[in-house]
């Protein structure tokens, strides 16, 4: 697995193919990337996977449980 999100999945993405419709797409909705200095666009696959709501590596998930220590 790459550390950016390919050309087919940022088309997948934001079913756009050229790079200046994806740019547009990732503007509207907020989506934070770079561009290569060759104008590629690039979107960290860590991120994507928060934005669309999978859980972040090496955060642990928070469990709610009742205080006893005051009974």
């Amino acid at each position: 697995m790459t550390l950016f999100l390919t050309e087919s999945e940022l088309y997948q993405l934001t079913d756009c193919q050229k790079r200046s419709k994806q740019v547009e797409w990732l503007n509207k909705y907020g989506w934070k990337y770079a561009e290569s200095r060759l104008g590629r666009v690039k979107v960290l696959r860590s991120y994507a996977e928060m934005r669309m709501g999978m859980p972040v590596k090496g955060e642990q998930e928070q469990t709610t449980e009742p205080d006893f220590s005051r009974i």
